[in-house]
């Protein structure tokens, strides 16, 4: 019996299109509503496996419930935005009409209760420590007087009475918000600080005197224990960082002296330098 060539194109074409859905029919449907998962409220997470359907035999079809929290419950990977943690079920119907379900949680965490700390009063010129809480990561605004301003407790240093506000984040990545104000009593009285730690940490790194930018006349000197003037500046900007010439000055203390001009006397006094 001789074999019809005239056949071939159809037998090309069956493999073609038939033989997939016989390969793939060989393995059971199953559908994979991905791992349990978290979101912080109001916002979204996206759900469904890598693939959501394997086995059976393809098209899927997919359908998922509750749908109404859902950016499409009719496709594998939908984003789900529930208001309360919420078990989603997923089923997949194949093309041989064969079905298989999958079901993922998707918890809804607390906001974390973040706090800017008690409102505070100062005196122009001085400064206060913020007193943040509850929250892993912290980012403060304005930046504008604020030293280590993403630490629970940076230093605050406003002219002018200032509203400072946080934003905490936990660590499941939610945030939430809180905001006080520093109270500041006008003053021209300037304020002088024994020591400081010029390791450029961003606070404490230079010598400051509180409300000097009220006296732009002022002449300031510094001299080491053996008389000796190791600085100077006509007017001082608070911007001494414990060197001499680009070179570190020893941890010592230093004795300075402040004309603020203007008339007033001339301030004598002693700073430590901490490294």
């Amino acid at each position: 019996m001789k074999f019809n060539r005239n056949l071939l194109p159809l037998v090309f074409l069956f493999f073609i299109f038939y033989f997939p859905f016989f390969v793939s029919a060989a393995a059971p449907l199953s559908a994979s509503a991905g791992n349990n998962t978290g979101v912080c409220p109001g916002d979204s997470v996206q759900i469904g496996g890598n693939p959501a359907a394997t086995g059976g035999t393809p098209l899927y079809v997919f359908s998922w419930q509750p749908a109404a929290s859902l950016s499409n419950p009719a496709i594998a990977n939908p984003y789900a935005q529930p208001s309360a943690s919420t078990n989603y079920t997923l089923t997949v119907t194949d093309a041989m009409g064969n079905s298989s379900m999958s079901v993922v949680n998707v918890s809804v965490y607390s906001l974390p209760t973040v706090s800017a700390g008690p409102d505070q009063t100062i005196i122009e010129g001085t400064n206060t420590v913020l007193q943040g809480s509850g929250a892993l990561h912290y980012y403060w605004t304005p930046t504008l007087y604020l030293y280590m301003q993403n630490s629970a407790t940076p230093v605050a240093e406003p002219q002018d009475s200032t509203t400072f506000c946080v934003i905490g984040v936990d660590g499941n990545g939610c945030a939430n918000a809180d905001c006080m104000k520093i109270y500041v009593i006008p003053s021209d009285e300037l304020f002088f600080y024994n020591a400081f730690t010029p390791n450029h940490d961003g606070l404490n790194d230079v010598f400051y005197i509180g409300n000097i930018m009220k006296y732009p006349e002022n002449r300031f000197e510094v001299y080491n224990r053996n008389g000796k003037l190791v600085y100077n500046a006509a007017p001082y900007l608070n911007d001494w960082d414990g060197k001499v010439d680009g070179n570190e000055l020893p941890c010592a203390t230093y004795y300075y002296v402040l004309d603020p001009g203007s008339g007033k006397e001339k301030i004598h006094g002693a700073v430590t330098i901490i490294r």
